[in-house]
């Protein structure tokens, strides 16, 4: 079932700050917001980009697993 519901533009706006990532939908932030989820401080400018440049290096292939690290560190993670 779906519900239309009207909201004044300043709580509107409020729902958009909420978002940490541009595909973050209005309903996604009304259930984080129902379940306690939402951090009081949102992610800033700078984070938001570094877990967007890491998203693309994952795409590319440029990471290591845990196990390749901690091997790299001389330990095991068993």
């Amino acid at each position: 079932m779906t519900v239309t519901v009207s909201l004044s533009d300043e709580t509107y706006q409020k729902i958009v700050l909420l978002k940490n990532r541009p595909d973050e939908s209005d309903e996604d932030i009304i259930n984080a917001l129902l379940n306690g989820q939402i951090d009081p401080e949102p992610l800033s400018e700078e984070t938001l980009k570094r877990v967007e440049q890491a998203r693309k290096d994952y795409r590319e292939g440029k990471c290591q697993t845990l196990a390749e690290v901690m091997t790299e560190l001389g330990d095991s993670i068993e």
